[in-house]
Formats: C-alpha cells, structure tokens, sequence
C-alpha cells in the first residue's frame, strides 16, 4: 500500500528557496504548503494541522523563532515536527532554535541526499508516533473491559479518570466521579473525607504504593458498603505526580472463601506455569544461537559472550559442490533483542548456502530480510566469505566489522578487506549498493575475520588490543592455533579486567574440506 503523502508547510521569505524545498518534497511524497512569514506560518498552521513544519529563521513581520514557539503552543500535546532550515550557522542560532522547540536543523544551501535522508528517519519517527496513539486508544479500551476499578488520582486525593468498571462498581457515572475527592468512595470509618491527600496517608503507613493491596471498605453512591482490595501505585510525572488505584469489589469472594482459596491456588499455579515457560523459551532461544554443528576442519573460532543473549555469532556451512560459506555478524545493542535481530539472518544464511547462492545474492536476501524485519536504529554489522570448492578462488562482503584479512603460512597480511558496505538492515539493497570482493591464493592461506569486540578491547589504562595486536599475534602464532593465541594475547592485554562487549573470531583455511559448524554469543 502507498504511503500518504506528508503534508509539510514550508515558512521562508524567498521565493526560490520555497520552490527548491517543494521541488525536494515532490519527490519525496511530500504536499508543500507555502507560507511568506512567521506570522503567515502560524496562521496556515492553526488552519491546515501539517505533518511536518520547514522553518526558516530570518524573516519580516515575525521571525522563525517567534513562529515555533507559537506553533508549539497551538500544537499541544500533539507532537509535529519542526526543522530548521536557515543559512545561520551560529552554534548559538542553532541552540537557540532547538531549545525554543525545533527537532531538527538543516543548513542552507539544502543538500538532497542529506535532506532525503532526514526525511525518511521522519517519516519513520512518525509512522511510530501514530502508532503509538492508536496503541493508546487500545490501551483505554482495554482498560475499560478490565473487570477491576482503575481510578487514577492527583496527589491531593482529587480523581482524575476512572474505567467502566470502577463506574459499576460504585454506581456513579464517571462525569460525577472525575474531580471529586476520592473520600466520597471510603466509608467514614476509612478515610472516608472531603478532602484526602494521598501523600499524607503514604507518609503515615496507613496505605504503600508501590503494588501493596490493602482491604477498605468502599461506599457506593446509595450509601451501602461493601469490601474492596485496592492497590496504589505512585507515577511521577515530568510536571506534577500522579496515583493509580486498582480496586476490586471483593463481597462475592469474602462469603466464600474456600472458593477464593482455590482461585489463588490456580493463580498460584498458572504463575508457577508462566514462570516454567518463560525458562523454556529463554533455553530454546539459547540452544538457538549457541548449538554446536558439525565441526568443520577448515574452520577455528571463538565466541567469547561478555553477556548471555549478545549479537555476536559466526557460522560456517558447506554447499552441496563443497564451496565453504562463512558469516561473522555483530547486532547493535545487547541482549535478548540483539540475539534477535541475528537469528533470522542464520536461517537465511544457512539456507543459501544450501542451495549454493552466489554471495552478492545471499548478503542482498539477508540485507532485505533485516530491513523489513528490524526496526530503526537497529542493524547487524558483517561480513560474509564463499570459497569455491574446486579452485583457489572466493568472493567477500564486508559491512560494519573490523577489516577481514587473508594472511599467509607466516601469519603475514597478504590482503586486507575494508568495510565499504553498509551494515545488514539500514537500506534496501537497491539503494545500499550490495557489492561483492573478488580474491584468490596461491599457497597455504588463511581467512581471519573478527568482531569489533576483539579491536576495541581495552585494558586498565585504556589501551585497545587494535588490529596491530591482531596482525601481531597471528604473526607469532602457528598456524593450526591461531585463534586459541588470540585468547592468549587477549587475556593478557586486559588483565583482570572483562572485555566491555563480545569477542568473535573466525579463521578459515583455504583449499581445506570439511562440514558445518555455528557457534553465538
């Protein structure tokens, strides 16, 4: 389905460069709508609602920053971006504007690509935005099919929102509930008041916040009482404080309470079940990432995990004629969603080298399959080698990991691979630009790739192990034993001290056969 076009108002006093940012925006899906100055920017702001705001700063009757602060006060709650775009380049100019409500800022003259660029990751930010709002309503509609009161209050006892079924609960409609004191839903002997401050009864132990429940008694709006739980939570908010209570009509369950023993039995239980499953998931996760394949006789590696759940793996597979297969990739970030990101990418690797893909081909359907899958801000760093079986011949691709070398019998550099690729995930393949290094050997060679975990370890003092301390062991190092020298090397140069982020190396011996192996972090 087609995007919807952003509808963007453009505020600048210049004619030409109104019609150069329209020009950008035509070809971005973008609906300019043009005002001459701020006092006209603000007018068609109140007026039309754009999505996105285009700024400049110096213009008559009302300059631009006058004109964001008045769009900000117009806009409310409801978040709109606005851009900078002015030939000031000041860092006081430009603080100025951002502090008052600016997002962002572009300097003039307006580079495309740049400018493009931004206004993709805004797109983006706002596609999550309005997400977000729709999640809300859902939020509040859920809230209302909650069979338990919510009464949310500030922190002088006045209620402030109430569901469906606090409302049932007390037999008030919510018009009459919302700005009154929450003593009108006490009974006498419990608080029940005019006026209740809630920081006075946390402050002397008559009620916690923080998910305690305490048993009250309420009172309903035809005077009878009844028992009730209620738990309060405490939420600080960035400009005032605020009170959750959960409350639960608990007559039934008092009069029956064998029956209420037995649902907290089940409760009990379905926690204990919960609890069992959530194990499951984290083990099957970790067989995942960290099962030992075939080891294959070409291979040595290491994975060193500085946390469980890290972006780190590398894996190795054979095609069917033989051709050796090898990726080493490192997500952003740690954790549970780190590993994540990397675990559709082993599949998509495993199965093309399965079906013996070209390697331009299989890093394409890996780059492809990450941007449609992972969200912004998230990417996977690698690089991916194929040896042909039958000859002395292989292709690489490097995006985003330390430089991947091909080093001699001595352990001598004979080529280096930059990473001139973006990383896994950022941009389509059609815009990315997959490309693919050719190379062969004519003697006993190995391939050595490693993540940035390795290059950027830093001892007491603050010194990185490097690439210098990476061709320096493997110079000193035989060649059957590399990567456990590595180690070696490693271990010494950060003392006592842990790596900060995972360690993954990966050599591979050209001309040699073997199977398939995977180890992650």
């Amino acid at each position: 389905m087609a995007e919807k076009p952003l509808r963007v108002l453009v505020a600048d006093d210049i004619a030409s460069n109104r019609s150069i940012v329209g020009t950008f925006l035509a070809h971005l899906n973008c609906v300019p709508i043009y005002a001459e100055d701020g006092v006209e920017a603000v007018e068609l702001f109140r007026r039309e609602s754009p999505d996105v705001v285009l700024m400049d700063l110096m213009m008559p009757r009302m300059d631009g920053f006058e004109a964001i602060r008045q769009i900000r006060s117009i806009a409310g709650d409801r978040w709109v971006p606005v851009i900078i775009l002015s030939a000031l380049s000041g860092e006081g100019d430009i603080v100025h504007g951002l502090d008052i409500g600016a997002d962002d800022y572009l300097a003039k003259p307006l580079s495309f690509p740049v400018f493009a660029a931004r206004f993709k990751a805004l797109r983006r930010l706002l596609d999550m935005q309005r997400r977000l709002a729709s999640s809300l309503e859902q939020v509040r509609a859920v809230a209302n099919g909650v069979i338990d009161g919510i009464i949310s209050a500030d922190d002088s006892g006045r209620i402030l929102s109430v569901n469906r079924a606090a409302s049932q609960i007390f037999g008030y409609p919510s018009s009459e509930m919302i700005g009154q004191p929450l003593g009108m839903l006490m009974s006498d002997g419990d608080f029940g008041a005019s006026e209740l401050s809630i920081p006075g009864l946390l402050s002397s132990g008559q009620m916690k916040a923080g998910g305690q429940i305490r048993e009250m008694l309420g009172r309903r709006k035809d005077g009878t009482t009844f028992p009730m739980e209620v738990g309060m939570s405490d939420l600080q908010l960035p400009n005032r404080r605020m009170f959750i209570g959960v409350v639960r009509d608990v007559s039934e369950a008092r009069r029956i309470q064998r029956q209420l023993a037995e649902d907290a039995a089940r409760l009990q239980r379905y926690h204990d079940e919960s609890e069992r499953e959530q194990e499951l998931a984290m083990s099957i996760m970790e067989r995942q990432i960290r099962s030992d394949w075939l080891h294959d006789s070409a291979v040595q590696y290491a994975v060193l995990p500085a946390r469980n759940f890290s972006g780190d793996v590398v894996a190795v597979a054979r095609a069917p004629d033989g051709s050796l297969y090898a990726m080493l990739a490192d997500a952003t970030g740690h954790g549970l969603a780190a590993a994540v990101s990397v675990l559709p990418a082993l599949g998509a690797f495993y199965r093309g080298a399965a079906r013996n893909a070209p390697l331009t081909n299989l890093v394409t359907e890996l780059n492809d399959l990450l941007c449609g899958l992972l969200p912004a801000g998230r990417f996977v760093a690698s690089a991916l080698v194929r040896l042909e079986a039958a000859q002395p011949v292989g292709q690489i691709w490097v995006g985003g990991v330390p430089d991947v070398l091909l080093i001699d019998e001595a352990g001598t550099v004979a080529q280096r691979f930059v990473s001139r690729q973006l990383p896994l995930g950022i941009l389509p393949s059609a815009e990315a630009g997959i490309a693919c290094e050719a190379f062969g050997w004519d003697a006993p060679s190995q391939i050595v790739l490693c993540s940035d975990g390795l290059t950027e370890a830093e001892n007491r003092l603050g010194v990185q192990f490097g690439m210098a301390g990476l061709e320096q062991t493997l110079r000193a190092t035989p060649r059957p034993s590399r990567v456990a020298g590595l180690r070696e090397a490693l271990t010494r140069h950060l003392g006592r001290q842990s790596a900060a982020d995972d360690v993954s190396v990966l050599i591979l011996d050209c001309l040699m056969q073997g199977g398939a192996h995977a180890q992650a972090a």
